[in-house]
């Protein structure tokens, strides 16, 4: 009986990591993709294999908002700093009146609160890294989106990031040279090769090594929409804009109330444990999280 007892006690002390292992929360990590310029009606149109699967393993809204100008300047930065243009100051694509050393890109927020967190953006459209991102370890431009694709699967493959943006550009191309309409056919295909492109990245995480030990929420949306072959007006084909959370921390179903822009970012701080603080004086509100409300 005696060896029996110690063998137990062995055995229990053997387990002990075991137990505080699989007790301990998985490292948190955050993956944005930006379809420049796509409409919610004509992804809905699109065959998109790989968003359609996202959207069935998580939360998602087709009546989401974008900024009321709605042009790529104005409405990535509102994404991107979790508040409206009257805050951060950008209205055009100049980005003249741009006030993001008060209102910064969320990675900085990040770097605040995890002074050690890796950060990386990728991305088609210069400006955005250019202008409004501050304080990343990885920044790269390229001017087609298979580039953006390449660079972006391999560091999801090679490095380890905890929040990643990655902005491509095509589909806002197609809509200004064929048209931005759910008919379009080029501004449908368009759509398609970039959840191609989506499907690699998704790929490329999901054959990390360590992706079982981890804890990857994915946010896919959108800068504004588009009619005719522009956009920047205060009209719902321009400012009706489509958000996808999903991953394990996300609940499944729509998201109600339909979201703003501005809570991509605060989404986003939130999956990553960085609480928000109100000197901040964030817009957008964490939505799409289990334990989390969607709005106030």
């Amino acid at each position: 009986m005696p060896q029996a007892m110690a063998l137990a006690a062995a055995v229990a002390i053997l387990l002990l990591p075991c137990s505080a292992m699989a007790d301990e929360p998985l490292p948190k990590k955050v993956l944005l993709i930006g379809i420049d310029g796509c409409r919610p009606d004509a992804l809905k149109q699109a065959r998109v294999p790989h968003l359609d699967a996202l959207i069935r393993e998580g939360a998602f809204s087709d009546r989401a908002q974008t900024d009321d100008i709605t042009d790529s300047g104005p409405c990535w930065s509102s994404m991107l700093t979790g508040v409206w243009r009257g805050k951060h100051g950008v209205r055009d694509n100049r980005f003249e009146g741009a006030n993001f050393r008060r209102y910064p890109h969320f990675f900085r927020l990040l770097k605040q609160a995890r002074p050690q967190a890796f950060t990386a953006s990728v991305v088609h459209w210069a400006p955005i890294n250019t202008r409004i991102v501050a304080g990343a370890d990885v920044v790269v431009t390229s001017y087609q989106d298979s580039r953006v694709a390449d660079e972006a699967a391999r560091l999801l493959r090679e490095r380890d990031p905890d929040a990643v943006f990655v902005h491509f550009d095509e589909v806002d191309a197609a809509g200004h040279l064929h048209g931005f309409h759910p008919a379009v056919a080029p501004y449908r295909q368009a759509i398609e090769r970039t959840d191609a492109h989506v499907g690699r990245l998704l790929e490329a995480v999901r054959g990390r090594k360590s992706y079982q030990r981890e804890d990857w929420l994915i946010l896919v949306s959108t800068d504004h929409g588009g009619s005719d072959r522009g956009h920047g007006r205060n009209i719902p084909e321009h400012r009706t804009i489509f958000l996808i959370v999903s991953g394990p921390a996300a609940v499944r179903g729509r998201l109600e109330p339909a979201p703003n822009v501005v809570d991509v970012a605060a989404t986003a701080l939130a999956h990553l444990g960085v609480v928000i603080v109100r000197k901040w004086e964030l817009d957008g509100k964490p939505v799409g999280l289990k334990g989390e409300r969607s709005r106030p």
